[in-house]
């Protein structure tokens, strides 16, 4: 490996190497290279196939599972705590969904293919709530 970070980054993302990637990425945060300096080195090579290049950074960086211990707030009224779906809930298991979901394009947002994320949401009682097949369509 060479002795240039933001070389290796570039290398390791033409030739999509996982490993190479990911030491690149540790010795340029070790280095100290902030995420403005990372981009603008990664441009060109990102501008020849943006899709694939954010795929495979996507593969790497975001999780594909995410779980999260949700409450009603404290300020809650005693009427919401009643309540099947809390609004607060609800956000909260969204907001899950959404940070493990993909942020790479679609020639067509509308085609089934596209990424889809699941949400469960479970209770005291058991599964309260479960939504499948979300997909962004932007």
């Amino acid at each position: 490996m060479s002795k240039d970070a933001l070389g290796d980054l570039r290398a390791a993302l033409e030739e999509r190497d996982e490993k190479k990637w990911l030491e690149a990425v540790a010795r340029g945060e070790k280095e100290g290279y902030d995420g403005d300096q990372i981009a603008e080195a990664l441009e060109e090579i990102i501008a020849q196939n943006p899709v694939g290049c954010h795929r495979f950074m996507e593969e790497l960086h975001r999780p594909p599972q995410a779980m999260a211990v949700l409450n009603v707030g404290q300020e809650a009224d005693e009427w919401e705590l009643q309540v099947h779906y809390s609004e607060d809930l609800i956000k909260g298991a969204l907001e899950a969904t959404w940070n493990v979901y993909p942020r790479v394009p679609h020639e067509d947002p509308w085609a089934d293919n596209v990424d889809k994320a699941h949400c469960e949401v479970v209770g005291s009682g058991g599964v309260t709530l479960k939504a499948s097949g979300l997909a962004s369509r932007f």
